[in-house]
């Protein structure tokens, strides 16, 4: 293991200065050594010699399986539930990618939709990161006032806000994190006020666990 050895066991040459890293009580290498042994053998477990005091978060290993089915919308309004008509392949708002999109609002008048998915966030995992594609398409004109919003929701806390003044010109990417494992509803919920349209055009949503 090098000069000044981590497992110095207090033992060498006469007049040399030992140092007795290996029963140290306060920094104790012996796992050290053991386990690296065990490993170099092969016959090593996931179990240390030595257990830590604290487990990983939620006791496993955290895979990065995608979690959301039917991401980018091209099987249409399945795995997802939602508001009718807002998994489209509408030509008149253009998807990021393939055909179909989920379209909220946009109506020029009072009303709500939403878009929800149910999954499970793998135990091992600490949380996971949300990624989508996001086009506002609005007819406000106002700088200050946001009339139209979109509410994106994970296990019953609100990670973002959007309105009619973040519309852009074409789709932008967001990436927003999930605390926790578990089951976990990712909802977004696109709410348009009395009169002037605003539509929200989501597309290619990720749910990706993060160790």
């Amino acid at each position: 293991m090098g000069d000044s050895s981590p497992i110095d066991d207090g033992t060498g040459q006469s007049g040399n200065t030992l140092y007795d890293g290996w029963n140290d009580t306060a920094g104790t290498n012996a796992a050290l050594a053991l386990n690296a042994t065990e490993w170099l053998a092969g016959t090593g477990t996931s179990t240390p010699t030595t257990s830590p005091t604290t487990s990983p978060t939620g006791g496993g290993s955290c895979a990065t399986t995608q979690l959301l089915g039917n991401t980018g919308f091209e099987s249409g309004a399945t795995t997802w539930t939602a508001t009718s008509g807002v998994i489209t392949n509408s030509s008149s708002q253009a998807a990021h990618a393939g055909s179909y999109k989920a379209w909220l609002d946009g109506y020029g008048s009072a009303h709500t939709d939403t878009l929800s998915q149910t999954v499970t966030v793998p135990a091992g995992c600490g949380g996971a990161t949300l990624s989508f594609w996001l086009h506002i398409d609005t007819d406000e004109t106002t700088t200050t006032t946001a009339y139209d919003n979109l509410t994106v929701t994970a296990k019953g806390s609100t990670l973002a806000t959007y309105s009619n003044l973040n519309a852009a010109s074409g789709y932008v990417q967001k990436s927003l994190s999930i605390s926790g494992s578990g089951s976990t509803t990712v909802t977004f919920t696109g709410v348009e006020g009395s009169q002037i349209q605003t539509s929200f055009v989501v597309d290619d949503v990720t749910l990706t666990p993060t160790a």
